[in-house]
């Protein structure tokens, strides 16, 4: 437990640890760029994300199979629309359960990639339980 208090201007914090140990980095700045800079000093610099995250993405709710993926792709494939990355929402799943696959609708995920990828873009399947 700590306890640090100033009578003076009234201000009280409190720091309680219930393991018993408490990490706790001050960063005193003292203005925003500074906090910055010590915090990278603290941690190291954030990783570059993956170059192709930072393109054009592609992304509706409901692509209703494989095949409507495909004809979204080869719609901006003729009318020469740059994208980088298209997002699959949740109706690539069985019956909307995460973690699983609509092996129906979206019988040859392999296959639908690699067309995909023949275009130079990526695909993202998303997957956020909730």
């Amino acid at each position: 437990f700590v306890d640090i208090f100033s009578k003076a201007e009234d201000r009280n914090v409190n720091f309680i640890s219930e393991s018993g140990l408490i990490d706790l980095m001050l960063l005193p700045g003292p203005d925003p760029p500074s906090v910055i800079n010590q915090y990278k000093d603290l941690t190291g610099p954030p990783p570059m994300p993956p170059y192709f995250s930072l393109g054009f993405h592609q992304c509706k709710w409901n692509y209703r199979n494989e095949r409507d993926v495909l004809s979204v792709d080869q719609g901006f494939e003729e009318h020469d629309i740059p994208y980088d990355v298209i997002w699959l929402d949740i109706e690539h799943t069985d019956q909307k359960k995460y973690f699983t696959w609509d092996k129906t609708n979206f019988p040859n995920p392999v296959q639908m990639q690699e067309n995909i990828l023949a275009h130079g873009r990526k695909m993202v399947a998303i997957v956020d339980p909730h």
